[in-house]
């Protein structure tokens, strides 16, 4: 049965995630900008309602994977105080009790930036590290996983350079990546996975998949102000359950 990542960002979303069945979940604030780095608070209680609910039994209990990203904005190429703010960031959440973190950077030509990561490979063990979807705006796909095996990055989140990983592009470019380094490093795709499509990727092989289960919520305009997005994502735990029962299509 296919691995299901579930991003969240609220207490509430990681209740229901729980209680659909999802294996992992990634932990962020801010899913209206992409996903941001979470609170200390929104960490601790998630980790606490976790042990709480499994422990009687660890082995089904969802692994907590924590976002590492300062800042909302799709150039990934941070500032040195924005790297020491999230090396920080990592070494709090170390005494969590999480169990991965997730994060990405790049140069200002959109290359990996190796030297960054790096840190935060270094700061982050021995918690393994998913490189996430600043993948997708790399150009040179290719040099680009290299790069990030070398690194020490263990699974890579991406829809395929595309806004949905289920467009053939995307699917094309995601087989590519499976079949030709699979082997070092687990592709996990993602954006746009559901439970309309989710079966295409376990057929491809893939063992993992990452998807927010959500449902959109609009919250209401008070008076003539803004003070930031009427939108809040919330996961569906009856999403979460549908996609835990589909079986990937057997090979041809």
């Amino acid at each position: 049965m296919t691995v299901i990542e579930v991003c969240i960002d609220s207490l509430k979303s990681a209740y229901n995630a729980i209680n659909g069945g999802a294996d992992e979940l990634e932990l962020c604030s801010s899913l209206v900008e992409g996903g941001l780095t979470p609170s200390p608070g929104l960490v601790v209680e998630v980790v606490k309602l976790v042990n709480s609910k499994f422990y009687a039994d660890n082995s089904k209990k969802p692994k907590v994977n924590i976002m590492i990203r300062c800042r909302g904005g799709s150039d990934f190429c941070y500032s040195e105080d924005e790297m020491k703010t999230m090396l920080s960031d990592i070494e709090v959440y170390k005494s969590f009790q999480v169990d991965r973190f997730v994060f990405g950077a790049l140069t200002d030509k959109q290359e990996i930036d190796r030297t960054n990561c790096s840190r935060i490979i270094e700061k982050a063990s021995p918690l393994p590290v998913t490189f996430h979807r600043a993948f997708d705006l790399t150009i040179d796909p290719k040099k680009a996983i290299e790069d990030i095996i070398n690194l020490g990055f263990n699974r890579l989140l991406t829809s395929g350079k595309q806004s949905s990983a289920d467009n053939n592009t995307a699917i094309e470019l995601l087989t590519f990546l499976l079949e030709n380094f699979g082997k070092n490093i687990e592709i996990m795709p993602g954006a746009g996975v559901n439970c309309d499509n989710v079966h295409i990727f376990g057929k491809i092989g893939f063992k993992i998949i990452h998807s927010s289960c959500k449902k959109t919520k609009h919250l209401p305009e008070i008076g003539n102000l803004c003070m930031g997005s009427n939108i809040l994502y919330v996961t569906d735990e009856d999403l979460v359950r549908k996609m835990k029962k589909i079986e990937p299509c057997s090979r041809n």
